[in-house]
Parts: C-alpha cells; structure tokens; sequence
C-alpha cells in the first residue's frame, strides 16, 4: 500500500508579494517554522507564466502554503480572478507509489483527469495527475511524486517506488562511511 500524505495547499492570489507578507504575518503567529524557509519558482501552466512561493513545512509529512499568481498580466488567469476572486487552487497529495496511487484513484471510480500522467519538462521523475475539482467541490486535488524541498529545488525522494536505484545508492553510500569518524 504506497504512503500518501497531503503536502501543500495552493491558492491561486493577484499580487504574489502582498499575499507572501500576509501569509508571513499569519504564519509568524500562528506557526513560526513555516516562515523559516520560503521556496520561489516559476514557469508555464496551461499556456501562461506564473509564479509561486512555497512556505514549506519543516516537518517531511507536514502541509505547506503554496501561493501562485499570474506571471505577466491580461492572462484567462487575471479574467478567472476578476470573476472569482482569489481562491484555493488545489490540494496536493504526495505518493511514494504514484503510478499505483493513481491507478487505485481509477479502480475507485475517483474522476483521474489525465488519460496519461503529466509533469515538468525540466524535472523529468516529477509526475502529477488531478481529481476534478467537481469531484473536491470547487478545488482541484493533486496527486505527484513524493519529493523533497530543499531550498528552492525539488529532488526525487529516494524512498519511492520509482526510485529503488536512488534509494539502493544512498544505502551503500551510508554503508561504506566510516562510523563516528570527523
């Protein structure tokens, strides 16, 4: 049975620096390890650039907030904000057995909304799928590749399915090293 785990909550903002300094007001108060560490990116969804920032969770198996806004303005992004306001995108569940996750999704009946799974061209291990968000009443669910945030990179978790080469190379790794020597 594959460990999933919900990893982050993604609202999709209008403006990506005030909504990082609200979220920093309500974390510092509410749960100060989140603003230790802030993960920036950007790049492409359905056509338009947009950016995110990630106040990660120090905690492996704990929830992040994630905040993604439109990367250059008069995109169907703007339009749906205009109409909407700002709101939850999505919902990210991490599996350390994704292609068995969603086929369990699938065996349930669960709306998969990709026929093949997708993920970012430049990180090649990283696949994701969705539930509808009819499904999740109003919020998209996403299903990925248990990763790892470090800075603001993301690496493959050597303990996933996929990844029994990466996991069987860190055992002999620590394995080799010399016990309790600087």
């Amino acid at each position: 049975m594959p460990a999933v785990h919900i990893d982050h909550v993604a609202m999709c903002v209008r403006d990506l620096e005030t909504a990082i300094a609200d979220w920093h007001d309500i974390l510092e108060v509410l749960s100060p390890e989140h603003t230790l560490q802030l993960t920036r990116g950007e790049g492409t969804a359905d056509g338009v650039h947009m950016i995110w920032a990630t106040f990660q969770n120090p905690d492996p198996l704990g929830v992040s907030i994630q905040l993604w806004a439109p990367g250059t303005p008069g995109t169907w992004v703007d339009k749906l904000l205009d109409r909407r306001g700002e709101f939850v995108h999505h919902i990210a569940f991490l599996s350390d057995d994704f292609g068995h996750t969603v086929e369990q999704c699938r065996r349930a009946g669960l709306p998969v909304l990709l026929d093949e799974n997708s993920g970012p061209p430049n990180i090649p291990w990283l696949q994701w799928n969705f539930i509808g968000e009819d499904k999740a009443h109003g919020v998209l669910i996403e299903l990925a590749t248990r990763y790892q945030a470090v800075g603001d990179r993301w690496y493959p978790h050597p303990g996933n399915a996929e990844n029994d080469h990466l996991a069987a190379e860190l055992r002999q790794r620590w394995d080799e090293a010399p016990f309790g020597e600087d």
